[in-house]
């Protein structure tokens, strides 16, 4: 059935173009406006579809620096992004995208001037190696406006745009010169610094000179915040208690301790290694008084935000070719850089597991002295003259050299993570009018790189040469020579080109009853490129421990698409879209669009849409991949019940993502439907409901779902060599391939009302009302599993809304905002509270609370071409919201940040 409409409304489009072409009507004279979620340009910018924009206005006055903490502030964005702020998000360091609706950065589109971007050359295994867009890579001083479409609209712009499409309108035509610099802190304690410069330079008028040419420079550089340097942030009083945090209690430390060894198994506490700082002596643990050397990994390695500096340049110009015709470059260039830090790389006498890029696996038995290793105490030991190590009221004795077990903390090497994304997009595009139509055509060409950097990884090969010759001393001086031969610096490169050529049209057909009948007509050829390559070393799996992502694929896209727009009747709009797209890679996809907007008075009118999406595979996950990431997990098989001692309960083991040549595309179906009323002047109010069914979600069962099926899935658990007859052998690797799994089914109500009024002469107000409501956020994991409520569990909170009051009075602007972002469960729908909690008797901390805070901003323009603007965010100073998950950072930075009441100064000079 679905198919028939598709033939039927290709068949309606089609005959309507070929009607206008005999007919040769002259396009219609009006000056209409492009708005995303339609290609055809109107006189009203409210569409069928729920369409938000955010203006160049508010951009200034939110006080947001960079794209993604701009767009972090709308309601409709959350789960499923990724932002940059504490640990770059490991493989993606330095990635920050955008999610709409909870469905993810994969179900989002988004576009530069209605064109799309390179991914981010990067795969992550935590985001299901996903399509993901870096607005890290877009300035904002080059932005005019950002429209964000809240309906899945992929029968216009294709895949991607399940849940909606983020539409990034960049400045087209500036004349005049402008700088800008802008500085944030925050008033507590000075510390979450960032400062900004821009400037740009424009000159030439379209209409009158025939051509305009402008362009700009940003640069943005953000200081690094530890979590040592200010742990109240985020409710250290119940961290610290409940989870340990900033505590000295890792006995991987330095100078270490001795362990008895078996073969990759826990040991026994032997003793300190010498010279251990008194003030690190600390108990074994709250029941075991004797003293073991212990490190604060917390400390060193964990932070609220990491360093970071973006580059950003941009130029376009534009000419005139006669009267209609007008010819456009544009260039933009990016490096975004960004620095995080690690507590010194550890290793213990337990084993360590992880995988090479062939899949192969790669065994660490665990940090172990051979006897004849100088560190070792038991080196000297004979039958004559014993080795005694007393441990508490215990006293081992040796009498013969004899291996022990390490735990250490490479102190005396740094180690750290960063991340280099460079971004060069070129575009060249022509509108004209031919024959009645307004036609738009473009050449896109835009490079995504990504270098990931780790520093201070340990060597497999040369840590074990170290140890069989003594070249490195444990807790001892050591050359650089002995330092440089078990750690190494790792380089991860990633490219992403996307190039294509588009040409869509829209003229008008005739009239109808409700005015004029318009047509757009479209195509576009893709072509997709996407190579991640690990470093050679990391590759042939020498970095103990280190995950390892790599992947290479491309293909050709080839794309129609048609939009009729049918006022069928009087004060009715009604919008039909049909897109065909072809992959190269997996096949054909064929998507739908029915939207209306009725009028049924002055100031009241009713608008729905219903469509069709699909979302491919990304290149990762369809075509060549190999990306190992490691996973904690329970072996049923060696562990039926979970007890203390037994390593196989809590193994951590690789587990492979696998690519899955097989897959095909998600597909959803998407339903709004709004009111939008204005009851008097000045006064407005929208109400739009959405519902968005996706079925075929391309996901990897966990790797303890694969281990909990075994017997289903028994080529996908790897096990050693069993020693012991009827017995398995230990899990060493399990294989997790990409499969058309899960269904989600999510709805809820965006509103929104404003008022404006004047109290007198130049003396303008407006309050406005603002956010989304959830409904429901249903999963189904797999068919035949159970429908799950997830509404209100981690990551899902019912509510995010805002209200703010405008204040204009002659060069004076004020704002008063209130932001909330409401409560949700700590765990998810299908887990439990955190043991802690529980143990604690604290389940009052297993709902995390309301997120409430307010902003002011203001404004004043009274010195000729000097702009200067203060806005003074969360100035009650709320703390975010207590998450036990982020047992590192202490807060969910998807929602809150912990910057307290944090200063953002503008001055702003055009000339």
């Amino acid at each position: 059935m679905q198919q028939r409409f598709h033939l039927i409304a290709l068949a309606v489009l089609s005959t309507c173009g070929l009607a206008q072409a005999q007919q040769g009507e002259p396009a219609s004279k009006l000056e209409r406006v492009e708005v995303t979620g339609s290609m055809i340009k109107r006189l009203d910018s409210e569409t069928p579809a729920p369409v938000s924009v955010i203006s160049r206005k508010m951009i200034e006055r939110s006080g947001a620096t960079s794209l993604d903490e701009l767009l972090r502030m709308d309601s409709s964005t959350g789960t499923g992004s990724l932002n940059d702020m504490d640990t770059g998000n490991g493989f993606a360091t330095g990635t920050a995208s955008i999610g709409l609706r909870g469905m993810g950065s994969a179900a989002t589109l988004t576009l530069i001037n209605g064109r799309r971007l390179a991914p981010a050359a990067v795969v992550d295994p935590n985001s299901g190696q996903s399509t993901v867009f870096n607005v890290n890579s877009i300035p904002v001083s080059a932005i005019e406006r950002v429209e964000i479409l809240k309906d899945g609209a992929s029968s216009l712009y294709g895949s991607d745009a399940m849940a909606g499409v983020v539409n990034i309108i960049l400045r087209k035509d500036y004349r005049g010169q402008l700088v800008s610099l802008n500085a944030q802190q925050s008033l507590l304690d000075g510390l979450f610094k960032t400062a900004t410069g821009s400037a740009m330079l424009g000159f030439g008028n379209l209409d009158s000179d025939g051509f305009n040419l402008f362009g700009g420079i940003d640069v943005y550089k953000r200081d690094g915040v530890m979590i040592a340097e200010a742990p109240d942030r985020v409710r250290q009083d119940l961290f610290g208690p409940l989870f340990g945090r900033l505590t000295t209690d890792s006995t991987s430390a330095y100078p270490g301790n001795l362990y008895t060894y078996n073969a990759g198994k826990s040991g026994s506490f032997r003793a300190m290694m010498p010279g251990c700082a008194p003030e690190n002596q600390l108990p074994t643990s709250a029941t075991n008084a004797v003293p073991v050397c212990k490190f604060n990994a917390d400390a060193a390695g964990i932070q609220y935000t990491g360093d970071q500096t973006r580059k950003a340049g941009f130029l376009r110009g534009s000419l005139a070719l006669g009267k209609d015709t007008i010819l456009s470059a544009e260039l933009l260039a990016s490096r975004v850089e960004s620095a995080y830090a690690e507590a010194s790389t550890s290793r213990t006498e337990a084993l360590t597991q992880w995988g090479d890029a062939k899949g192969n696996a790669v065994l660490f038995n665990g940090l172990a002295l051979p006897g004849s290793h100088p560190d070792n105490p038991t080196r000297l030991a004979t039958v004559a003259k014993p080795v005694v190590m007393k441990v508490g009221s215990n006293s081992y004795s040796f009498t013969k050299p004899t291996v022990l077990g390490l735990r250490y903390r490479f102190a005396d090497i740094p180690s750290a993570s960063s991340s280099v994304a460079d971004n060069l997009r070129f575009v060249l595009s022509a509108t004209t009018l031919v024959a009645g139509w307004d036609v738009d055509t473009g050449f896109l060409h835009h490079i995504q790189k990504n270098q990931r950097i780790g520093e201070g990884r340990l060597s497999l090969s040369g840590l074990n040469k170290a140890l069989e010759t003594g070249s490195y001393r444990f807790g001892g001086s050591n050359s650089a020579e002995a330092i440089a031969g078990i750690a190494r610096n790792t380089l991860d490169e990633g490219r992403s080109v996307t190039s294509s050529l588009d040409a869509r049209g829209s003229r008008e057909l005739g009239e109808l009853a409700g005015g004029a009948m318009m047509l757009g007509l479209g195509g576009e050829l893709r072509r997709e490129t996407f190579s991640v390559e690990a470093d050679p070393l990391m590759a042939k799996g020498d970095i103990i421990g280190r995950g390892i992502g790599e992947a290479q694929g491309s293909r050709n896209v080839a794309a129609a698409y048609a939009e009729l727009q049918l006022p069928l009747v009087k004060n009715l709009e009604t919008q039909v879209a049909l897109r065909g797209e072809h992959y190269s890679d997996f096949g054909s996809a064929v998507t739908g669009k029915l939207g209306a907007k009725y009028k049924l008075m002055d100031g009241l009118a009713l608008r729905g849409t219903h469509a069709t999406g699909f979302r491919a595979p990304s290149l990762s996950q369809i075509a060549k991949s190999a990306v190992f990431a490691f996973s904690t997990v329970q072996d049923k098989q060696l562990c039926p019940v979970k007890s203390t001692g037994n390593d196989d309960c809590e193994r951590r083991i690789s587990s492979v993502n696998q690519s899955n040549p097989n897959l095909q595309p998600e597909k959803s179906k998407s339903y709004t439907l709004g009111l939008l009323f204005e009851p008097a002047k000045g006064a407005e109010l929208v109400l739009d409901a959405w519902y968005f069914d996706r079925k075929g979600e391309v996901d990897r069962l966990t790797a303890q779902q694969v281990i909990d099926r075994e017997s289903e899935f028994s080529d996908s658990v790897i096990r050693f060599a069993s020693d012991v007859p009827g017995k398995p052998g230990q899990i060493t690797q399990v294989l997790r391939k990409f499969r058309n799994l899960a269904q989600s089914k999510t709805g809820g109500i965006d509103f929104e009302s404003s008022f404006r009024w004047s109290a007198s002469e130049g003396n303008d107000f407006k309050i406005k009302f603002s956010g989304s409501r959830m409904l429901t956020r249903k999963r189904q994991a797999e068919e035949g599993q159970p429908v799950i409520e997830t509404l209100g569990f981690y990551g899902v909170p019912r509510v995010k809304s805002k209200v703010s009051l405008d204040w204009d009075r002659g060069p004076w602007s004020l704002t008063l905002t209130s932001n909330y972002a409401g409560s949700f469960r700590s765990h998810s729908a299908t887990g439990s509270c955190q043991a802690e909690l529980v143990e604690a008797k604290r389940e009052d901390l297993c709902t995390m609370a309301a997120w409430v805070t307010g902003d002011l901003a203001m404004v004043y323009r009274g010195f000729n071409g000097l702009k200067l603007s203060a806005t003074l965010r969360n100035f009650t100073g709320a703390k975010p919201p207590f998450d036990p998950t982020e047992g590192d950072t202490g807060f969910d930075s998807t929602y809150s940040n912990p910057y307290g009441r944090y200063l953002s100064v503008t001055a702003s000079y055009e000339f």
